[in-house]
């Protein structure tokens, strides 16, 4: 069995945006200056391909990243669960954030000649602002069954998928035929084990390839015209206004207070 784990990568959240080298926020959009991590999701669906591997330990797995495939330490986390294959696609600055791109260019890079690809798991949101639609747009393209939202996967004895998920009600079960596209989203019970340290020191010594598709005929896609790191609140500034009294007070006292917002010229710091 071949399973393809498309993992994009997210900015470490405890970082700050640090100014790129030339000093033009608009360059970060190419050349990212903040460390890549895991994202919850990311981290789903590599545990799902682990556990398949776990079952089956002539499973093999190939883990493209896309986002944060300028991240050498990000490949090299990825690379230390002994995946067999590891490799970026990086997005032009136009594409990221374009379910339909990536689509396009995904089944061209996780092939292999002599194991073609049974399954693909992508975490629910992939580089997509949210949108969630990445996983989506790649079944659609290679014309594959799609579950949506699972939180587990396993092989069933007649060769067919079953992925378990929460729906509105109760708790389901979806057996679709391989080869299948599906969304992992993030459960207690997927959380992403500790590698062995053994494999950590292995995948500091590994380079990685990096695919960069040619760009010159392609659509230009998003053009980034102005990019600016968020505004820091002032120090002291209160997040919020506590009204006292009853709670009829307390609505006379919002309702006046938010008369207030009309006047532009009028502080509502509290």
């Amino acid at each position: 069995m071949h399973i393809a784990v498309l993992i994009a990568g997210v900015a470490d959240p405890k970082r700050p945006l640090e100014r790129p080298v030339s000093g033009q926020w608009t360059d970060i959009v190419d050349s990212p200056t903040t460390p890549f991590k895991l994202s919850p999701f990311d981290e789903a669906a590599l545990e799902t391909a682990l556990k398949f591997r776990n079952r089956d330990p002539s499973t093999i797995i190939t883990a493209l990243v896309t986002d944060g495939s300028t991240d050498l330490a990000l490949m090299r986390s990825v690379a230390a669960y002994r995946i067999e294959r590891v490799f970026g696609l990086c997005p032009p600055a136009g594409q990221r954030g374009n379910p339909a791109w990536l689509a396009r260019h995904v089944m061209q890079a996780i092939q292999l000649p002599d194991a073609p690809t049974d399954l693909i798991l992508i975490g629910r949101e992939h580089g997509d602002m949210d949108d969630g639609m990445t996983a989506a747009y790649l079944a659609e393209h290679c014309d594959w069954p799609f579950v949506s939202l699972a939180l587990h996967a396993k092989l069933s004895d007649d060769g067919t998928l079953v992925f378990e998920r929460i729906a509105t009600s109760q708790d389901e079960s979806v057996r679709v035929p391989m080869p299948a596209c599906a969304s992992i989203s993030n459960d207690k019970n997927n959380r992403l084990r500790h590698p062995l340290m053994k494999n950590v020191m292995l995948a500091k010594q590994q380079q990685f390839p990096v695919i960069k598709p040619d760009t010159a005929n392609a659509d230009t896609g998003i053009t980034v015209l102005r990019v600016e790191p968020p505004e820091s609140a002032s120090s002291g500034h209160a997040p919020c206004r506590m009204f006292d009294g009853t709670v009829i007070e307390q609505a006379n006292a919002l309702a006046s207070y938010l008369k207030t917002w009309q006047n532009p010229s009028e502080s509502h710091a509290s």
